[in-house]
């Protein structure tokens, strides 16, 4: 299956989902989770909304040791099954009226693909494959350094800690790409169409 972006443009979607209270939600892929973020019913803020987990730590082991140096404190993850995450997903896009979806790609500066990028495009793909999130439109957004701002936001609130630093940072991420969205397409650009 060849992905391809929905074809309404942006600016259009952004006043039609805005005119009926429907909101975005941006997505941040990564390897273990994906970032969540959701726009405010005006479709001009968004703000951190929660991170599903694709992978998870593995129950029937033991949690390793501190003298352990790698994953100290920790069992060995294992994948959640796409069908669960697409669940959870689903969930959310009923509960929050989200009218469309914008994925982060990251891409080099040079707009050449990473790959993290063909990772990022695989999860979308199985993701099409759920009958009710295929119905939602969606756009690629670059995400470039998305994390790293994300990360230098929390610093300067004065969280420094890895550990809660992981808890919000991937929703962070989300924030960031969907709010570079909201400002690229949003509604000081809605009378270049008319």
């Amino acid at each position: 299956m060849r992905l391809r972006p929905s074809v309404i443009h942006p600016t259009k979607l952004i006043r039609a989902l805005s005119s009926r209270r429907w909101r975005f939600l941006g997505l941040d892929v990564g390897d273990r989770t994906v970032g969540l973020a959701l726009s405010d019913d005006g479709n001009m803020m968004s703000s951190p909304l929660t991170t599903i987990y694709r992978k998870v730590e593995r129950p029937e082991y033991e949690i390793r040791q501190h003298g352990n140096p790698i994953g100290a404190n920790r069992r060995p993850l294992q994948n959640r099954h796409d069908r669960e995450v697409s669940k959870e997903l689903e969930d959310i896009i009923v509960k929050y009226r989200v009218g469309a979806l914008i994925v982060g790609l990251p891409l080099m500066v040079d707009g050449k693909s990473t790959p993290q990028a063909v990772k990022t495009t695989r999860f979308v793909e199985k993701l099409q494959k759920n009958s009710t999130i295929s119905k939602v439109p969606w756009y690629w957004h670059n995400e470039v350094y998305s994390t790293s701002f994300a990360r230098d936001a929390l610093i300067e609130k004065g969280i420094k800690s890895l550990s809660k630093q992981k808890k919000v940072i991937d929703a962070m991420a989300a924030s960031r790409i969907l709010q570079s969205f909201l400002t690229q397409y949003g509604n000081e650009n809605v009378n270049k169409l008319d």
